[in-house]
């Protein structure tokens, strides 16, 4: 064998195997130093190649053009490992990086104005601690960094997960424990992430209820009675539930008071096989209740008797199929206030009630929702375009004892989805704020992608 021959020859094995090329490395030391027999297999590279078979064209290896075949080896090996450490990020443990940002232009009437809006950035990394391979009661972490309109970088998600019940047999009912800063698990709207938002804005009663805000607490979730299409890997449990308890005072933010709040979930799906037409079909419940802080003007009421009860319900329900689909969802939040000429000292309260409602209807053309399509390999971010428009009504009353105040917003929406974690969206919303009687229609396109 020529020495060109066996240069290319070791050289592609060693190109081939770069991938886990400190493994390699390793594996080498400890078998170079254990003793070898006659019947111990020699692995590739350290057997006596000057006792290489020269029956190919009559040539002869000499122990300097062995040297320098392993010389070669030895600086190529060098520059691969240089590359791949400063290439690669490493991890003690197993951690997986993804994010999204949103850019945003706006034209309105009243008042008429226009421009750009970096709306929010987020950054997520999730990993395990532990894993369990035999039962699935693993522990994992979510951790995300964000920033949104006031450009300050803060934590999003940051908490821990156990699997209390196994999570690999997709025929049982799953049980998880979530420990530290989340979303809160009421209805649709505000449950929703930012990246997969339908339309531009949240509904109304999501924010002025704070329901779309995170808190730091502690949740229960998981399913029962399990639905498995076994054909196309795919699963719906019939029961789904949620149990939360929370500070109440919002993200990053500390306890104010002695109390802490509760929030439940239940949904109730479909138990329908993946070609089924009733696939994606859910009602679900939600409640929150809990105690907030009471004011006297921008003064903050004493201390136990300052505090006011806060309570919201509601109820959902949705259709999220292909290519038709709709959400409609219904909540009411009942506030403690104190009343004008409330002391300091102790607080007068009154109860006002408000509730909103939103329907959205939606359809879709394109191939990237379709189970068959999701399970092809692609070339990088290479998704099929889909094309998806809705019609949505959002509507809010602050209070309903007061007559006149109502806000509705009609919204005709376009979202172009370019790839799996890329989509373009087009909003055109006519809004009347009847509480201060402003009408006007605003024009907004947003670009999001993700990694």
């Amino acid at each position: 064998m020529s020495k060109r021959k066996l240069t290319i020859l070791v050289l592609g094995a060693l190109l081939i195997g770069n991938s886990n090329l400190r493994a390699a490395e390793t594996a080498e030391t400890e078998q170079r130093q254990q003793p070898v027999s006659d019947s111990t297999a020699v692995p590739f590279g350290s057997e006596d190649l000057s006792a290489t078979d020269t029956s190919e064209a009559g040539e002869n290896v000499s122990q300097a053009e062995l040297d320098g075949v392993r010389a070669e080896i030895a600086t190529l090996r060098d520059q691969l490992t240089q590359r791949l450490d400063k290439t690669i990020a490493n991890s003690k443990r197993s951690l997986s990086i993804s994010g999204s940002t949103q850019t945003r232009y706006s034209v309105s009437t009243s008042p008429n104005k226009n421009g750009f809006l970096f709306n929010s950035a987020i950054l997520s990394l999730k990993g395990y601690l532990k894993r369990d391979y035999e039962e699935g009661k693993s522990i994992s972490y979510t951790l995300g960094l964000g920033s949104n309109t006031s450009y300050n970088l803060q934590p999003t998600d940051a908490y821990l997960q156990y699997s209390i019940g196994q999570s690999l047999d997709i025929d049982k009912p799953y049980l998880n424990v979530n420990i530290g800063q989340q979303k809160k698990n009421f209805g649709l709207e505000a449950t929703t992430t930012e990246d997969k938002q339908p339309a531009i804005n949240l509904a109304q009663f999501a924010s002025k209820l704070g329901l779309s805000t995170r808190d730091i607490g502690i949740r229960l979730y998981g399913d029962l009675f399990p639905f498995v299409d076994l054909g196309y890997n795919y699963r719906i449990p019939l029961i789904e539930y949620s149990l939360g308890l929370y500070n109440g005072s919002g993200p990053n933010t500390a306890d104010t008071n002695q109390d802490k709040d509760i929030e439940g979930r239940v949904v109730i799906n479909a138990p329908a096989g993946y070609y089924s037409p009733y696939r994606g079909l859910a009602l679900g419940g939600s409640f929150y209740r809990g105690k907030q802080d009471l004011y006297k003007g921008t003064t903050l009421i004493a201390n136990g008797e300052g505090q006011g009860n806060k309570i919201r319900y509601g109820t959902d329900l949705s259709y999220v199929s292909a290519p038709f689909g709709f959400t409609t969802e219904y909540v009411i939040g009942k506030d403690e206030r104190a009343l004008s000429g409330t002391t300091l000292a102790k607080a007068v309260k009154a109860t006002t009630q408000s509730k909103g409602y939103t329907v959205t209807l939606f359809y879709e053309w394109g191939e990237q929702f379709y189970k068959n399509s999701r399970s092809q390999s692609r070339n990088d971010d290479w998704w099929p375009t889909t094309f998806q428009p809705f019609l949505r009504y959002d509507h809010w009353d602050p209070d309903t004892a007061a007559a006149n105040n109502e806000s509705n917003i009609t919204t005709l929406g376009f979202n172009i989805f370019f790839a799996e974690t890329t989509k373009f969206q087009l909003n055109y919303s006519i809004s009347d704020d009847k509480a201060i009687n402003l009408k006007q229609n605003t024009f907004a396109a947003q670009f999001q992608f993700g990694f």
